[in-house]
């Protein structure tokens, strides 16, 4: 099978992962909660990967790391646990937006948590979201700023160091949702005035699924959401609130941790290497597919994420028919049902390869010879 669904989880894991994982599968134990050395041994290794982490997003003492057991708990940690003190207003986001923003938001709205959820469109031909697109909707009742740094269903890339200076300027807090550019694009919280940056391990990085992690700044205060046994405080019926034991209830995912940790680090010592290689494919298909009768192309700059549909086949047919020839690509709404409403895709859903480190040229060649071939025989 030629795997190009590295959107959805990355199917190339550096060796280093799989021996930190396994090694920590071999000793397992419970971090921070026993006094025996192995107990202990565990939390300073989950607490280095904490370092190595926030070191690797420009995270300094400033901010605070909890693990999550993805992007989607990293985001609704971020926006519930956030908005619970910041009742009322209403909180700017973009149509590119994943469900895991969308759908907390829209549950907030539902509540009267929140007064209004104002949606950007991107106005640059690129459909990258600028500054300018985030300034004309924000004002003094504004509580939060929320973008897709890049786009699951096309890659668009936000400009969120810009973002982050109008946030800044503004005095509202800008989460980030980086499921899709950690590991593809260089991101210093810090120096782009990112509040809250949400990510996933199991993709950009190449870590295990079930892993993640938000990045926030210590002055801002972040509720619970997930309560129970946090090693501290153990005689409280109330679930502590400090930062990171208090986010981080219950048994943590320790080996998938520990290996994020190594494949993190594998992924920026090798950062120029992979996203080389991942921008030449693309850029090999993005040509190719503009050279096939009947596909329409949705994605605009180069990244790992192409989106595209023959004529007006619905996208599920074309994926099948991939499928029945041994490539595995996504269809359908991405989970991001805005951003095809803007496409015009709201129906037909697109067709979505998205490259990585596990994919060559080869890969690329035949999948469009695959569409050239489906298209010949397809209705005119």
């Amino acid at each position: 099978m030629i795997y190009l669904d590295n959107a959805a989880t990355s199917r190339f894991k550096p060796k280093c992962m799989f021996d930190a994982m396994f090694c920590q599968l071999g000793d397992s134990a419970n971090p921070g909660r026993g006094g025996h050395n192995d107990s202990l041994d565990c939390a300073i290794k989950i607490n280095d990967t904490r370092a190595t982490l926030k070191a690797l997003v420009g995270a300094d003492d400033d901010y605070h790391l909890v693990f999550t057991s993805g992007c989607t708990e990293a985001l609704n940690l971020a926006i519930f646990g956030f908005l619970a003190d910041n009742i009322g207003g209403n909180v700017v986001t973009t149509v590119f937006e994943h469900n895991s923003v969308l759908r907390p938001l829209n549950n907030l709205l539902s509540r009267k948590v929140i007064d209004e959820i104002r949606y950007v469109s991107p106005s640059d031909p690129s459909q990258c979201v600028t500054a300018e697109d985030i300034a004309k909707l924000t004002d003094k009742d504004t509580r939060l700023i929320v973008v897709n740094h890049v786009s699951n269903v096309t890659g668009a890339t936000a400009d969120v160091e810009r973002i982050g200076e109008l946030a800044k300027s503004l005095n509202v807090p800008f989460l980030v949702d980086s499921a899709q550019s950690l590991g593809h694009k260089r991101i210093n919280v810090k120096n782009c005035n990112i509040s809250m940056l949400a990510a996933a391990g199991h993709k950009g990085l190449h870590g295990s699924q079930g892993t993640g992690f938000l990045v926030f700044r210590k002055d801002m205060r972040i509720r619970p959401i997930r309560f129970g046994g946090t090693g501290t405080f153990s005689d409280s019926l109330i679930q502590p609130e400090d930062a990171p034991e208090g986010l981080e209830s219950g048994t943590m995912n320790t080996a998938g941790i520990i290996g994020l940790g190594a494949s993190a680090k594998w992924t920026y010592d090798n950062f120029e290497k992979i996203n080389s290689h991942i921008n030449y494919l693309a850029s090999q298909a993005l040509y190719g597919l503009s050279k096939i009768d009947k596909v329409k192309v949705y994605t605009k700059t180069l990244s790992g994420v192409i989106s595209f549909n023959v004529k007006d086949v619905d996208s599920s047919e074309v994926a099948d028919f991939l499928n029945d020839n041994e490539i595995a690509v996504r269809n359908g709404l991405h989970c991001a049902p805005l951003a095809h409403r803007f496409l015009g895709t709201e129906k037909q859903g697109t067709v979505r390869m998205s490259i990585d480190y596990n994919n060559n040229a080869y890969h690329i060649s035949r999948i469009l010879d695959v569409l050239e071939k489906f298209c010949k025989f397809t209705r005119p």
